[in-house]
């Protein structure tokens, strides 16, 4: 496979991660509204806190600085395990809409560097075709 093929591989896994994380977000922001009147709930939210923290313990996550106030993180993959679930207090309606708000922001605009990172292959494959 060349060094292009790899590209492509890479681009469209971490959009996969991405879009799989906005539903899994989707999910909990849906939970909070649904259980606003539920006495005793808890809000949720993901949070990469402990993830990050068993990273860098790990030492999985090598951070090479280009400049003193910028971070190049290497292995995108393995800080993006699965988030953790966590206990904010109670529900505040609307900050969890802004939250819907944004998570669906995001899904979109994946989706869309989605369908153009398919285009790009289809006019490759097709103009390659000729």
């Amino acid at each position: 496979m060349s060094s292009t093929g790899a590209v492509f591989d890479r681009t469209i896994a971490l959009m996969q991660d991405r879009l799989n994380l906005n539903s899994l977000n989707q999910k909990v922001i849906a939970g909070n509204v649904a259980n606003i009147n539920t006495p005793g709930y808890v809000s949720k939210d993901l949070s990469f806190d402990e993830t990050l923290r068993e990273a860098l313990e790990d030492q999985v996550l090598t951070l090479v600085r280009s400049n003193e106030n910028h971070f190049d993180q290497t292995d995108p993959v393995a800080a993006m395990r699965s988030p953790e679930v966590v206990g904010t207090g109670p529900v505040d309606l609307d900050r969890e809409m802004v939250k819907l708000a944004r998570n669906n922001v995001e899904y979109q605009y994946m989706v869309t560097m989605l369908n153009k990172k398919f285009g790009l292959l289809k006019q490759a494959v097709t103009e390659g075709a000729s």
